[in-house]
């Protein structure tokens, strides 16, 4: 192949970067699925743009993540003591250099940054504005450094609502616990089957005893094994029993016996 002459451009074009793709965003971009950079900076994004495929995220700090629909990963500056000349031009022509750069950036797998603890607004029945503030599911997927399915994984997984905004508030585990209770207490007062519980009524029932009708109605679900087309819900008892059994520790650090433990779980149950 014949040397291909270069020229500089009159103008630098210092807007080009070296970006080396895993497979996984290689195939992303083929199929055109969308690929996001986000930045850290509280966790919102600053300026956006579009690239081919890619959208960009650009942020007051240099701490970044590439995500795919499915993955995140981790991009990082590569040092480098050569400089690379980026140029355009064709095979038989001559090159016009564009940019120098003297680095490139790499895009490694990684865990995603999510804590719902810190980044959504804690439920509050007293504090109607945090609800109205709370980001919606695009809001979340176009801040928090994690790709859109492992968002959705972690809210089934986690103790977040939905408010009647769309917006995700965080429920404190021990908020949840006691509701826990009341709901327990309010299946012994009526009676009702934890294997055919009447999630509207049940949830209402308890939010006269001091519960929040939208809490309890997400305790049902969050501690049930199903739920009928006719509104009934198949209580999750082993589930139910952990989360009362933990409970317990926080109140009596030791017992001096399994049988002891087990009588206070007796007792918690309807």
């Amino acid at each position: 192949m014949p040397p291909m002459p270069l020229v500089c451009s009159k103008t630098s074009d210092r807007d080009c970067r070296l970006l080396k793709l895993e497979p996984e965003i290689t195939s992303s971009l083929e199929q055109e699925l969308e690929v996001l950079f986000i930045s850290n900076s509280d966790n919102k994004r600053s300026k956006n743009y579009r690239t081919s495929s890619m959208k960009w995220a650009v942020g007051a700090t240099s701490t970044v993540v590439l995500c795919t629909q499915t993955e995140t990963f981790k991009v990082t500056a590569v040092e480098s003591s050569n400089s690379t000349l980026l140029a355009t031009g064709s095979l038989v022509g001559s090159g016009v250099i564009r940019s120098i750069v003297s680095f490139h950036w790499e895009a490694r797998r990684m865990n995603p940054r999510l804590d719902f603890r810190l980044s959504l607004p804690p439920y509050s029945v007293n504090d109607p504005s945090a609800h109205e503030a709370a980001p919606d599911l695009k809001q979340l997927q176009a801040s928090m450094q994690a790709s859109i399915t492992e968002i959705e994984a972690a809210l089934q997984s986690s103790t977040v609502l939905v408010n009647e905004f769309g917006g995700h508030v965080y429920l404190q585990e021990a908020s949840l616990h006691q509701c826990l209770d009341q709901v327990l207490m309010t299946l012994s007062l009526r009676g009702w089957s934890p294997s055919a519980i009447p999630l509207r009524a049940c949830a209402e029932d308890a939010a006269k005893h001091g519960s929040d009708c939208m809490v309890a109605t997400y305790c049902l679900k969050h501690f049930s094994l199903s739920q009928s087309s006719s509104g009934e819900i198949n209580l999750d008892v082993r589930r139910v029993a952990r989360a009362l059994t933990k409970s317990l520790f926080t109140t009596k650090s030791t017992y001096s016996s399994t049988l002891e433990l087990i009588r206070d779980l007796r007792d918690c149950l309807p």
